[in-house]
Protein backbone atom coordinates (compact mmCIF):
# COMPACT_ATOMS: atom_id res chain seq x y z
CA UNK A 1 0.00 0.00 0.00
CA UNK A 2 1.28 3.46 -0.86
CA UNK A 3 1.94 5.50 2.30
CA UNK A 4 -0.47 8.36 2.97
CA UNK A 5 2.28 10.96 3.22
CA UNK A 6 3.82 9.89 -0.10
CA UNK A 7 0.40 10.09 -1.80
CA UNK A 8 -0.23 13.55 -0.37
CA UNK A 9 3.23 14.78 -1.41
CA UNK A 10 2.70 13.47 -4.96
CA UNK A 11 -0.68 15.21 -5.25
CA UNK A 12 0.74 18.50 -3.96
CA UNK A 13 3.64 18.26 -6.41
CA UNK A 14 1.29 17.70 -9.36
CA UNK A 15 -0.92 20.60 -8.25
CA UNK A 16 2.07 22.96 -7.98
CA UNK A 17 3.62 22.07 -11.35
CA UNK A 18 1.18 24.18 -13.45
CA UNK A 19 2.22 27.31 -11.53
CA UNK A 20 5.88 26.99 -12.49
CA UNK A 21 5.60 25.46 -15.96
CA UNK A 22 3.71 25.64 -19.23
CA UNK A 23 0.99 23.00 -18.94
CA UNK A 24 -0.93 21.06 -21.57
CA UNK A 25 -3.87 18.66 -21.43
CA UNK A 26 -5.20 16.51 -24.24
CA UNK A 27 -6.21 13.17 -25.67
CA UNK A 28 -4.15 10.30 -27.07
CA UNK A 29 -5.20 7.17 -28.87
CA UNK A 30 -3.71 4.39 -30.94
CA UNK A 31 -2.71 0.77 -31.23
CA UNK A 32 -1.15 -1.38 -28.53
CA UNK A 33 0.55 -4.34 -30.25
CA UNK A 34 0.79 -6.81 -27.41
CA UNK A 35 3.48 -9.49 -27.51
CA UNK A 36 2.49 -10.92 -24.14
CA UNK A 37 1.59 -14.57 -23.57
CA UNK A 38 -1.58 -15.07 -21.52
CA UNK A 39 -2.87 -18.66 -21.36
CA UNK A 40 -5.65 -18.09 -18.80
CA UNK A 41 -7.43 -21.48 -18.53
CA UNK A 42 -5.77 -22.97 -21.63
CA UNK A 43 -3.32 -25.82 -21.20
CA UNK A 44 -0.02 -24.56 -22.73
CA UNK A 45 0.62 -28.04 -24.16
CA UNK A 46 -2.37 -27.70 -26.52
CA UNK A 47 -1.21 -24.37 -27.95
CA UNK A 48 0.32 -24.89 -31.39
CA UNK A 49 1.23 -21.29 -32.19
CA UNK A 50 1.12 -17.77 -30.76
CA UNK A 51 0.47 -14.38 -32.32
CA UNK A 52 0.33 -10.70 -31.31
CA UNK A 53 -2.92 -9.13 -30.19
CA UNK A 54 -3.55 -5.63 -31.59
CA UNK A 55 -5.36 -3.93 -28.73
CA UNK A 56 -6.34 -0.33 -28.13
CA UNK A 57 -4.71 2.53 -26.23
CA UNK A 58 -6.59 5.60 -25.01
CA UNK A 59 -5.36 8.18 -22.51
CA UNK A 60 -5.74 11.67 -21.11
CA UNK A 61 -2.21 13.08 -20.75
CA UNK A 62 -0.95 16.11 -18.84
CA UNK A 63 2.32 17.66 -19.95
CA UNK A 64 4.35 19.93 -17.67
CA UNK A 65 7.22 21.69 -19.45
CA UNK A 66 9.85 21.96 -16.71
CA UNK A 67 12.17 23.84 -19.08
CA UNK A 68 12.72 24.21 -22.84
CA UNK A 69 14.02 20.65 -23.18
CA UNK A 70 12.48 18.50 -20.44
CA UNK A 71 8.83 17.69 -19.70
CA UNK A 72 7.03 15.52 -17.15
CA UNK A 73 4.04 13.65 -18.61
CA UNK A 74 1.65 11.70 -16.37
CA UNK A 75 -1.25 9.99 -18.14
CA UNK A 76 -4.48 8.28 -17.21
CA UNK A 77 -4.84 5.44 -19.72
CA UNK A 78 -7.02 2.45 -20.62
CA UNK A 79 -5.11 -0.25 -22.51
CA UNK A 80 -5.81 -3.75 -23.81
CA UNK A 81 -2.97 -6.31 -23.59
CA UNK A 82 -3.27 -9.89 -24.73
CA UNK A 83 -2.44 -12.90 -26.86
CA UNK A 84 -3.71 -14.75 -29.91
CA UNK A 85 -3.30 -18.52 -29.47
CA UNK A 86 -3.96 -21.33 -31.92
CA UNK A 87 -5.13 -24.36 -29.93
CA UNK A 88 -5.90 -27.93 -30.92
CA UNK A 89 -9.07 -28.98 -29.07
CA UNK A 90 -11.70 -31.66 -29.69
CA UNK A 91 -10.46 -32.44 -33.17
CA UNK A 92 -10.81 -28.82 -34.26
CA UNK A 93 -8.40 -25.92 -34.44
CA UNK A 94 -9.45 -22.98 -32.29
CA UNK A 95 -8.04 -19.46 -32.34
CA UNK A 96 -8.26 -17.85 -28.91
CA UNK A 97 -8.11 -14.13 -28.20
CA UNK A 98 -7.12 -13.63 -24.55
CA UNK A 99 -7.07 -10.04 -23.35
CA UNK A 100 -6.68 -8.07 -20.13
CA UNK A 101 -7.95 -4.49 -19.97
CA UNK A 102 -5.78 -2.32 -17.75
CA UNK A 103 -6.14 1.05 -16.15
CA UNK A 104 -2.64 2.52 -16.31
CA UNK A 105 -0.90 5.62 -14.99
CA UNK A 106 2.22 6.14 -17.13
CA UNK A 107 4.69 8.47 -15.38
CA UNK A 108 6.94 9.59 -18.20
CA UNK A 109 9.71 12.06 -18.82
CA UNK A 110 10.40 13.57 -22.23
CA UNK A 111 13.77 14.95 -23.31
CA UNK A 112 13.84 17.01 -26.49
CA UNK A 113 17.03 16.40 -28.43
CA UNK A 114 16.10 18.48 -31.48
CA UNK A 115 14.04 21.68 -31.73
CA UNK A 116 13.36 23.87 -34.75
CA UNK A 117 10.66 26.54 -34.59
CA UNK A 118 7.37 24.67 -34.15
CA UNK A 119 8.87 21.17 -34.52
CA UNK A 120 10.51 19.02 -31.84
CA UNK A 121 11.88 15.47 -31.61
CA UNK A 122 12.90 13.64 -28.47
CA UNK A 123 13.03 10.50 -26.36
CA UNK A 124 10.44 9.52 -23.77
CA UNK A 125 10.62 6.99 -20.96
CA UNK A 126 9.45 6.15 -17.49
CA UNK A 127 7.54 3.72 -15.31
CA UNK A 128 3.95 2.50 -15.72
CA UNK A 129 1.90 1.24 -12.75
CA UNK A 130 -1.16 -0.71 -13.96
CA UNK A 131 -4.26 -2.34 -12.49
CA UNK A 132 -6.29 -4.98 -14.33
CA UNK A 133 -9.96 -3.98 -14.56
CA UNK A 134 -11.36 -6.62 -16.93
CA UNK A 135 -10.45 -9.93 -18.55
CA UNK A 136 -11.84 -11.35 -21.80
CA UNK A 137 -11.44 -14.61 -23.69
CA UNK A 138 -13.16 -15.88 -26.82
CA UNK A 139 -12.39 -18.18 -29.74
CA UNK A 140 -13.46 -19.02 -33.26
CA UNK A 141 -12.79 -22.04 -35.48
CA UNK A 142 -11.66 -22.17 -39.08
CA UNK A 143 -14.77 -24.23 -39.87
CA UNK A 144 -16.99 -21.28 -38.89
CA UNK A 145 -15.14 -17.96 -38.96
CA UNK A 146 -18.27 -15.86 -38.37
CA UNK A 147 -19.14 -17.49 -35.02
CA UNK A 148 -17.27 -16.54 -31.87
CA UNK A 149 -17.62 -18.30 -28.54
CA UNK A 150 -16.98 -16.34 -25.33
CA UNK A 151 -15.12 -18.23 -22.61
CA UNK A 152 -15.85 -17.24 -18.98
CA UNK A 153 -12.64 -16.25 -17.22
CA UNK A 154 -12.15 -14.82 -13.73
CA UNK A 155 -9.05 -13.24 -12.26
CA UNK A 156 -9.00 -15.71 -9.37
CA UNK A 157 -9.50 -18.92 -11.36
CA UNK A 158 -6.90 -18.00 -13.96
CA UNK A 159 -4.46 -16.75 -11.31
CA UNK A 160 -4.14 -13.33 -12.97
CA UNK A 161 -2.17 -10.75 -11.03
CA UNK A 162 -4.24 -7.55 -10.80
CA UNK A 163 -1.28 -5.16 -10.30
CA UNK A 164 1.49 -4.80 -12.85
CA UNK A 165 4.51 -2.58 -13.28
CA UNK A 166 6.36 -1.88 -16.52
CA UNK A 167 9.20 0.21 -17.89
CA UNK A 168 8.63 2.27 -21.03
CA UNK A 169 11.03 3.74 -23.58
CA UNK A 170 10.42 5.33 -26.96
CA UNK A 171 10.56 8.35 -29.24
CA UNK A 172 8.30 11.36 -29.59
CA UNK A 173 7.78 13.99 -32.26
CA UNK A 174 5.49 17.00 -32.04
CA UNK A 175 4.38 20.06 -33.99
CA UNK A 176 2.90 23.27 -32.60
CA UNK A 177 -0.20 24.39 -34.50
CA UNK A 178 -2.67 27.26 -34.08
CA UNK A 179 -2.96 29.00 -30.68
CA UNK A 180 -0.29 26.89 -29.03
CA UNK A 181 -2.02 23.54 -29.60
CA UNK A 182 0.26 20.58 -30.33
CA UNK A 183 -0.13 17.40 -32.33
CA UNK A 184 2.19 14.54 -31.45
CA UNK A 185 3.24 11.03 -32.39
CA UNK A 186 4.65 8.50 -29.91
CA UNK A 187 6.27 5.12 -30.54
CA UNK A 188 7.05 3.25 -27.32
CA UNK A 189 8.15 -0.15 -26.09
CA UNK A 190 6.76 -1.35 -22.75
CA UNK A 191 8.30 -4.23 -20.81
CA UNK A 192 6.57 -5.66 -17.74
CA UNK A 193 8.47 -6.44 -14.56
CA UNK A 194 6.01 -8.90 -12.94
CA UNK A 195 4.57 -12.26 -14.00
CA UNK A 196 0.92 -11.83 -14.95
CA UNK A 197 -0.31 -15.38 -14.34
CA UNK A 198 0.76 -16.56 -10.91
CA UNK A 199 -0.50 -20.13 -11.51
CA UNK A 200 1.69 -20.63 -14.56
CA UNK A 201 5.13 -22.21 -14.35
CA UNK A 202 6.16 -20.17 -17.40
CA UNK A 203 7.48 -16.62 -17.32
CA UNK A 204 4.77 -14.41 -18.82
CA UNK A 205 5.47 -10.76 -18.23
CA UNK A 206 3.63 -8.20 -20.35
CA UNK A 207 5.31 -6.80 -23.46
CA UNK A 208 4.01 -4.41 -26.09
CA UNK A 209 4.75 -1.80 -28.73
CA UNK A 210 2.55 1.30 -28.90
CA UNK A 211 1.83 3.69 -31.73
CA UNK A 212 -0.24 6.66 -30.57
CA UNK A 213 -1.36 10.03 -31.90
CA UNK A 214 -2.32 12.92 -29.66
CA UNK A 215 -3.65 16.44 -29.49
CA UNK A 216 -2.64 18.74 -26.63
CA UNK A 217 -4.10 22.12 -25.69
CA UNK A 218 -2.36 24.70 -23.46
CA UNK A 219 -3.97 24.66 -20.03
CA UNK A 220 -2.18 27.82 -18.86
CA UNK A 221 -0.91 30.29 -21.42
CA UNK A 222 2.53 31.87 -21.08
CA UNK A 223 1.26 35.31 -20.16
CA UNK A 224 -1.02 33.91 -17.44
CA UNK A 225 1.83 31.78 -16.12
CA UNK A 226 4.07 34.83 -15.80
CA UNK A 227 1.42 36.69 -13.82
CA UNK A 228 1.02 33.71 -11.48
CA UNK A 229 4.77 33.55 -10.98
CA UNK A 230 4.88 37.28 -10.17
CA UNK A 231 2.15 36.84 -7.56
CA UNK A 232 3.92 33.83 -6.12
CA UNK A 233 7.17 35.68 -5.49
CA UNK A 234 5.60 38.91 -4.20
Amino acid sequence: MIPYRFTLATVLLLLSLPIFSQTYIGLKGGINQSKSTFFFNINPVTATSKGDLNGFYFSVPLEFNINDYFSFIPELAVVADGTVLSVQAREEQRVYHNAIVYGKIPLLGKLKIFKHKEYAFGVVGGIIPAFAIDVKSYYFTYANLTRTVEVPVSFKEAGIRRFNLALSLGINTEKVIAKGWKILLDIRYNGGLLDIETHSALTNTSESFQLTFGLLAPLIKNEKRLKLEDKTFL
